[in-house]
């Protein structure tokens, strides 16, 4: 019977300075995902915003020829910075009516402060004469005046006139 010689091997485990180590490159590595992250998130909710409000001035344009009424958008400023929603109306100017049951609104005013949309603010919104409205009127062409753009963040939506159509700059 031959005898078996044990081999032992000293067992040695992670030194605490390998662990600092593997520690600080993992916080390396969150860091950078965290970061990439972040900034894809604010192009994606700028992406978001621009087609809320993009669906919603087609849908506005839509419903003022299905209707054959006039549909107003309107944005409105508070201590000189415009705010981060804006009303939805029917009805001509002296006779106007929020539209309570516009899509993805709360009683005619459809938000962009919500967790969807954190990021993105409206910088400026110009149409004729200084007027923040922009107003599709009963055959849903645009109304003359209404012609302009609506800047989100950095992009710009355009507005052409008579057609109400739009384009991103």
């Amino acid at each position: 019977m031959a005898k078996r010689k044990i081999i032992k091997s000293r067992e040695r485990g992670f030194t605490l300075i390998e662990l600092i180590i593997v520690i600080v490159f993992i916080g390396i590595f969150v860091t950078v995902a965290l970061i990439r992250t972040q900034s894809g998130l604010s192009v994606i909710q700028e992406q978001v915003a621009i087609d809320q409000l993009t669906n919603d001035i087609d849908f506005a344009r839509s419903m003022a020829f299905a209707n054959h009424d006039t549909i107003t958008i309107q944005f409105s400023k508070s201590n000189g910075v415009f705010e981060k929603s804006y009303s939805l109306y029917k009805g001509p100017n002296q006779n106007r009516v929020l539209i309570s049951d516009f899509p993805n609104s709360t009683n005619g005013v459809v938000s962009l402060d919500n967790y969807k949309m954190r990021e993105v603010k409206i910088t400026s919104v110009n149409f004729g004469n200084n007027n923040y409205e922009l107003q599709f009127i009963p055959l849903g062409d645009c109304n003359i005046e209404s012609e302009g753009s609506i800047v989100l963040n950095s992009k710009m939506i355009k507005i052409e006139p008579i057609t109400g159509k739009w384009t991103i700059n």
